[in-house]
């Protein structure tokens, strides 16, 4: 049975890199459904790649996804496709943007170079070949040498601290409408004994704003500052009806404090 194949980058949508993938896997396997999870993850930003692989990817069980976010692609990191508990696979760098899948993982195989790929193109000549083969049928290990699940690379990410009546966290990530996300998540609101409805304070880049926590945007008047828990389950900074990263001048990396 043929299999989807879901494509998640940082090449930007639209771009003629994702029509590249798109072309490589439908004139390898033409039968295979083709879907676009994401291409609009920051260039390079392994972290947040690997946390919007990780909640989307079990959306579609037993499909392979190709994951690339690749800023060491023609060095000597590995390419690796990983066996997944739900029948699925997912094939991409092994530098991390794996790493939330790996707890689902019952195997993997490192995939050769062809001497013939661009240095620059992995995505295109390696990744997404790759997963035509797994889509049409092939075994996972038809693809390559078998490598033990406790050798791929699950970075050391930072995470949010909390005691009672503040959290420290940094922000992990950043969508179209300045939400921010955290490293954090429910768990820390209540070890902060932080509950919805209260007041809280806001501290990023030495600037402090007065916050909410809350459930959701409506809960704040327009313009104003809310602490909730997205969809996602994390931590995120939001301005009803406004743009909370602009507002807060918050980058990737920044680091918050929420103090009741």
């Amino acid at each position: 049975m043929t299999r989807p194949v879901a494509l998640l980058t940082d090449y930007g949508p639209g771009s003629e890199h994702v029509g590249a993938l798109h072309a490589v896997i439908a004139a390898a396997c033409p039968v295979a459904d083709r879907i676009d999870l994401a291409h609009d993850i920051p260039p390079g930003d392994v972290r947040w790649g690997a946390v919007v692989l990780g909640r989307l990817a079990p959306l579609l069980p037993g499909a392979i996804c190709v994951a690339v976010v690749d800023p060491g692609v023609g060095t000597d990191r590995a390419a690796t496709a990983v066996e997944l508990l739900d029948g699925g696979a997912v094939v991409g760098p092994d530098n991390g943007v794996l790493a939330e899948l790996l707890p689902a993982a019952v195997g993997a195989v490192r995939l050769e170079v062809p001497p013939a790929a661009s240095a620059t193109f992995h995505g295109r000549d390696v990744f997404a070949p790759a997963a035509a083969r797994l889509a049409a049928g092939a075994a996972l290990a038809a693809l390559g040498p078998r490598v033990e699940l406790g050798d791929l690379v699950v970075p050391t990410w930072t995470s949010a601290a909390a005691v009672a009546g503040r959290i420290t966290a940094a922000v992990i990530g950043r969508d179209r409408f300045g939400n921010a996300a955290l490293d954090g998540g429910e768990e820390h609101l209540q070890i902060a004994r932080l509950s919805r409805g209260d007041r809280v304070v806001v501290t990023a880049e030495s600037a402090r704003h007065p916050a909410t926590v809350a459930r959701t945007f409506a809960d704040v008047p327009r313009g104003e500052l809310l602490v909730h828990v997205d969809s996602a389950g994390l931590l995120a900074l939001a301005v009803r009806d406004g743009d909370a990263v602009r507002e807060l001048a918050l980058e990737v990396g920044a680091a918050v404090e929420i103090a009741g």
